[in-house]
């Protein structure tokens, strides 16, 4: 197997890894709100709380410091390898990517949009971030929410998504339609967060430079760039809209013509491999440092042993471990009721598991069920859970 698809498998990989646990973490979201929303996993979400932080000290709602970290370490990546964040870690993109993959493999060829329209076009993204930025800033609210494909990407399946969503619904889907024809259409011309790199990387460390004299023309970088950059007639791209997936590099048939270049005077080649695997590194770290920190938050810490904060998610999740006061505990019901209806003889056996009791787990789960029907309620959604709308997401 080639080194250059070595590399993209591995790039895919991660990519997916990525989509797989933000879909996951956005879901548990929607089950139960002991997990944070997805807002507090962008980076975006981080920039729009920057007023808020420096002026008020405050994060706006549904932002944890995670968005913050996750900002500051795109940045950085963004000026030691310029968009490698869009290019190698960002979800949203490889969502369009993976739309573009179909539609390469149905229709065997891609659109583009005429030179000067797509220019243009390309200005939106800048004109998205001045404007939603001014306007989480001067309300001191997550103003891009309602609109934001990756909100409502999470919300699939809810009652919001039509709702609340339905804009970030509108732009999801035809984001993902006109990806089958077009590669990264939102990341092109609608991304606040890539036009913010963008700027960004006008500094940063390396760049990709095409070896005119190994050149074939063969035009394969062209092709596979999803920025689609004329890479096939520079010597430097300098666009701020490479999002340096190494793609184009990946597709040259001959080695060491197209490769990441450093400001050195020896003009030495970058591999990939490290563009590629340092990105990755550079967040693997720091959200492992600051998970351990505890600054990373991936879930609400409530401070209950783990066999009671279990019950949190419903009745389900009662085992033979757990006892009378847990039930009293999360589930609000009067202890005098449970004496009873168990037939405990003293307040002891309050503190007694139920497999020293010898109540069935069953029992207990029929009875809690029965109660919050009566009261007309839901033991499924004590923290806005339920995955179908239910609270505030």
């Amino acid at each position: 197997m080639k080194k250059q698809t070595i590399l993209r498998i591995t790039r895919w990989t991660i990519l997916l890894s990525i989509l797989v646990l933000t879909t996951v973490m956005g879901r548990m979201h929607q089950i139960i709100k002991l997990y944070p929303p997805i807002d507090a996993f962008c980076p975006f979400g981080g920039l729009e709380s920057l007023w808020a932080l420096f002026r008020y000290q405050i994060l706006l709602k549904k932002i944890a410091w995670s968005s913050l970290i996750l900002l500051f370490t795109s940045i950085g990546t963004a000026l030691l390898f310029r968009r490698s964040f869009c290019g190698n870690i960002c979800p949203l993109g490889f969502l369009q990517e993976l739309f573009g993959l179909a539609g390469n493999r149905l229709l065997k060829k891609r659109f583009q949009l005429s030179g000067r329209l797509d220019q243009i076009l390309r200005y939106l993204k800048y004109v998205v971030l001045v404007v939603f930025l001014a306007l989480a800033w001067k309300t001191l609210s997550l103003a891009i929410s309602p609109f934001d494909p990756w909100v409502a990407f999470h919300h699939i399946g809810s009652d919001d998504l039509f709702t609340k969503n339905l804009i970030g619904a509108i732009i999801l889907f035809s984001s993902l339609g006109l990806g089958i024809f077009i590669d990264r259409p939102f990341c092109r011309y609608l991304c606040p967060m890539g036009g913010f790199l963008g700027i960004v990387s006008k500094i940063g460390f390396v760049r990709i430079k095409r070896n005119k004299e190994s050149c074939i023309d063969c035009g394969l970088c062209d092709q596979k760039c999803p920025a689609a950059l004329d890479i096939s007639h520079s010597i430097e791209t300098k666009s701020v809209e490479c999002l340096s997936c190494s793609e184009c590099i990946n597709a040259c048939p001959v080695e060491n013509t197209l490769y990441y270049s450093t400001p050195s005077k020896k003009n030495k080649p970058l591999k990939t491999a490290i563009l590629l695997l340092g990105t990755l590194l550079i967040f693997v770290s720091v959200i492992a440092i600051t998970s351990a920190t505890k600054q990373f938050v991936w879930k609400t810490d409530t401070g209950l042993e783990s066999r009671v904060e279990r019950l949190l998610y419903g009745p389900h999740k009662i085992q033979n471990d757990n006892q009378v006061v847990d039930i009293v505990q999360i589930y609000q019901i009067h202890p005098l009721f449970l004496k009873d209806k168990f037939n405990l003889e003293s307040d002891d056996d309050f503190y007694k598991s139920f497999n020293e009791l010898e109540i069935a787990v069953s029992e207990v789960q029929e009875l809690i069920h029965t109660v919050y029907e009566e009261a007309g309620l839901d033991p499924t959604q004590l923290l806005g859970g339920g995955g179908c709308g239910g609270g505030d997401h």
